[in-house]
């Protein structure tokens, strides 16, 4: 019985000494599951969720690592339910940090301690039980006191139903409709210092908009015609009654704010914005906000519902009378939002004439989290976000300093490097006025610091920076990187900072010392602003400039390099500016055979400009520049590669969700969408250009234009599916197919052979000349054929291609080829 109630802990661990000592440490205290790779802890998330209370994950694992199981839990949110300490040899800092960025809750390192293992699994799990039993409470609070609105207001309906002989919907509609309006206004204007507080508050007010009606005679109240002057005089007074009503309730719940916006609502809620209501005759906004939006909902509901004395209306015609002051006049702003808020206003209102809630409904239950009057559970739900900010963003290496700050008490508390590299204590209170620490930071340091995060806010809430800290006695630059932490939504006070200083000593220096000996190099050879130096357009430098150039790039850049494009090789530039060749391709680096498909280092020195791009190696993602230079009269590209991570590129997205917002991009720009193959923009952007092309091909589809004119352009468009589906079951996935123009196809062949080439081509003629179309048995499939077997540029290929097209066409041979020189 004892071990049924423990809970059960997921260790996921491709070692399996790794998985014994871990659960030789806290079988005692837990049930263990073990799972060897990713897949086997997703499948084991996916059967026990409800009964895995941790996950204890390594990161470098076969088939499935624990950054795709940690992708994977946020994708389906498992992450908000089972708490993950990651333990694993990776110390690196982006590991670290985009651990945490993907929701872990701590990360420990090897080898493993056992009391420290055991003591913050359990302060974990400790943890998360107070947080779902907090969640708890304030969810029961908010559904018992939603319960208790609605009730209340069903109640009231009920009683103007019986009473009035209206819809028991009429006040429920009141409810829905003036909740939409305030919303929409909070969103056009602050005019009103509206909060969402309010707007519940004055929804729920709206429900005794008509109480006053209780003391109207029935034959006024219910009459199916058009009442006398008299029996009008009669109805006016049910809004002085009603607010009467609630005038003489005793002091204590006169002053509840309910009461107060409810009087507002029963004695106005008929004055109309140009004076000409009752029963004051206010106008403009002298008329309470509260009042203003329920007269406008009253009238919409009048309109739209049957009466006792009239059918009811369509919204629009019932927008129509409103709008063209036949209902009198209302504030041109809720007019605005009436407008605005139509198509949901009619959508919302037929799911609330049944029994059920809408989902506006539902949503305003959630938004009740944020109301002030529930004082209690904002306080717990402000340090439940609080605390949950701290814990997300972390250092980006526990080997550096780590400092948490909270504004209010002020406490400044560091975690053990900050203490042995500052020689401060644990924990300061009131910081900015120990001097140990103002010591350790100069002046200047400490006043940029300040400007920085004095402009952060909870939009943007990142703080980076470099500055000068005084670590063990000496001055060293630091980056700085740190969150600034607010309050909730609702509540955007600023409540601190969690951040991490980095020491970046050493490689300001030596960017330092690369600038000194650049301009050292400059003064002593007379030449200005190397780095910016441009002859004829494009840059000119020398070997040794280029050298001193690209080493300066290397602390900006994951990888610089010089290319010529043009024999696909790497070239090397040592410290005295001497160039040579590399005994390898440029494209081994992509992991390539071959070329690749789109060289910008090709199109670089073709139009001796700079081009960009995004390359693909395995599962990461590099951004390219390359950019045009001469190196001792050279021509070369120079590539600038950077990493992306998932921060700057994916900005919150998954990496399944940007590439693949990357290949519909592509497809809609570069794909035909008639027949699915490259279009000509492909072609002119990404093909033309292409240098060490083996083979092109031209085709032209024989008398295309008479299938137009006989059978329509539809079976035109077919016709041209069906052949662009022949060509490509002929060709490589290598290889290019392109929809050139109206009837034309090109095919661009990379590494092949004469024969090859010469067989693909003939295989092409004889799938298009086997092509019908059942309905059509007459139409006959043929295309005239050119190619030229080179190597060579793209559009000096292509050129001679045409020309092969066109003697094929004239000749009436189906196909010529040509070999260099050779026909």
């Amino acid at each position: 019985m004892e071990n049924c109630r423990k809970q059960k802990i997921l260790i996921a661990d491709d070692s399996e000494l790794n998985r014994e000592i871990l659960s030789a440490m806290l079988e005692d205290e837990y049930n263990i599951m073990e799972a060897e790779n990713g897949i086997q802890a997703v499948a084991a998330l996916s059967e026990h969720r409800t009964d895995i209370a941790m996950l204890l994950l390594d990161i470098t694992m076969p088939e499935m690592d624990g950054f795709a199981v940690l992708d994977y839990m946020n994708k389906y949110h498992w992450i908000e339910e089972i708490p993950v300490i990651v333990i694993s040899a990776e110390d690196n800092p982006a590991s670290i940090k985009r651990a945490y960025d993907l929701g872990v809750t701590d990360y420990m390192g090897r080898p493993f301690d056992t009391t420290v293992v055991r003591r913050r699994i359990a302060n974990t799990l400790l943890l998360y039980a107070k947080q779902r039993r907090l969640l708890h409470i304030v969810a029961d609070q908010i559904y018992e006191k939603e319960k208790s609105n609605q009730l209340m207001v069903s109640i009231l309906s009920h009683i103007v139903e019986f009473r009035n002989g209206e819809s028991g919907f009429h006040v429920i509609h009141i409810n829905l409709i003036t909740r939409l309006l305030l919303k929409r206004l909070l969103q056009k204007t602050d005019t009103y210092m509206l909060s969402n507080a309010d707007i519940a508050l004055i929804s729920l007010a709206s429900a005794f908009h008509d109480i006053g009606k209780i003391s109207i005679p029935d034959e006024v109240l219910n009459k199916p015609g058009r009442l006398t002057a008299k029996e009008f005089e009669i109805m006016k007074r049910h809004s002085m009654v009603g607010a009467d009503m609630l005038h003489e309730l005793p002091v204590q719940e006169r002053n509840e704010p309910l009461i107060r916006v409810a009087y507002e609502i029963c004695r106005w809620h008929h004055e109309r914005y140009d004076g000409g209501g009752y029963p004051d005759g206010l106008q403009g906004d002298d008329i309470p906000i509260s009042a203003q939006v329920v007269s406008l909902a009253d009238v919409y509901d009048a309109l739209t519902s049957e009466r006792c004395y009239k059918k009811a209306y369509s919204h629009e015609q019932a927008m129509d009378m409103i709008l063209n002051g036949q209902c009198g006049a209302f504030n041109p702003l809720l007019l605005e939002c009436l407008k605005e808020i139509g198509s949901t206003l009619q959508e919302e209102l037929k799911i609330n004439s049944g029994t059920s809630y809408g989902t506006q409904e539902f949503q305003d239950m959630a938004n009740q989290l944020q109301a002030p009057e529930l004082v209690s559970s904002e306080r717990v739900l402000r340090m439940l976000e609080y605390e949950r900010q701290r814990v997300q963003f972390l250092t980006d290496a526990a080997k550096d300093i780590i400092f948490f700050y909270s504004e209010s008490p002020p406490l400044l508390n560091l975690n053990e490097p900050g203490v042995l590299k500052l020689g401060l204590d644990k924990n300061m209170t009131d910081p900015m006025q120990n001097p140990l620490l103002l010591a350790n930071i100069p002046p200047d340091s400490l006043n940029r610091l300040k400007d920085k995060l004095g402009a952060a806010s909870p939009a943007e809430p990142i703080v980076q920076m470099e500055l000068e800290i005084r670590i063990e006695g000496e001055l060293r630059w630091n980056r700085l990187i740190c969150r600034t932490l607010w309050g909730a939504e609702t509540d955007e006070r600023y409540m601190g900072i969690a951040g991490t200083l980095i020491d970046v000593h050493d490689e300001y220096r030596h960017i330092t010392s690369l600038k000194e000996e650049i301009y050292h190099y400059e003064v002593e050879n007379d030449r200005l602003n190397i780095i910016g130096h441009e002859r004829n357009g494009h840059r000119a430098v020398t070997g040794k400039e280029a050298w001193l150039l690209m080493r300066l790039l290397d602390t900006v850049f994951d990888a610089v390099r010089l290319v010529d494009a043009s024999t696909n090789y790497e070239i090397h530039v040592d410290r005295t500016g001497t160039m040579r060749k590399v005994p390898y391709n440029c494209y081994a680096v992509w992991s390539r055979d071959s070329r690749c498909d789109n060289c910008i280092s090709a199109k670089c020195l073709s139009q001796k400009s700079r081009f960009e791009k995004f390359e693909f190696l395995g599962n990461e993602i590099y951004f390219v520049i390359a950019y045009y230079v001469e190196v001792d009269g050279q021509p070369c590209s120079m590539e600038m590669i950077t990493r992306m991570t998932e921060d700057t590129l994916f900005d919150g997205h998954g990496k399944e969700e940007v590439v693949q917002a990357i290949f519909e991009y592509n497809k809609k720009v570069y794909i035909d969408s008639l027949t699915g193959v490259n279009n000509r923009r492909y072609y002119e952007e990404q093909l033309r250009e292409l240098s060490g092309v083996d083979a092109v091909l031209f085709a032209d589809v024989d008398k295309f234009k008479n299938v137009n004119d006989l059978y329509g352009h539809q079976t035109g468009d077919m016709v041209l599916r069906l052949i662009a589906d022949a060509i490509c079951s002929s060709v490589r996935k290598s290889d290019s197919v392109v929809r050139y123009g109206g009837d034309e196809f090109i095919v661009i062949f990379r590494n092949i052979p004469f024969h090859i080439f010469k067989e693909r081509a003939m295989d092409i003629q004889r799938r298009i000349k086997a092509l019908s179309i059942e309905e059509y048995p007459d139409i006959c499939f043929s295309a005239s054929i050119g190619g030229i077997y080179g190597p060579g540029n793209t559009a000096e290929l292509l050129q001679t291609a045409d020309e092969q097209m066109y003697r094929a066409k004239r000749e009436g041979c189906g196909i010529c080829l040509a070999r260099g020189e050779m026909q």
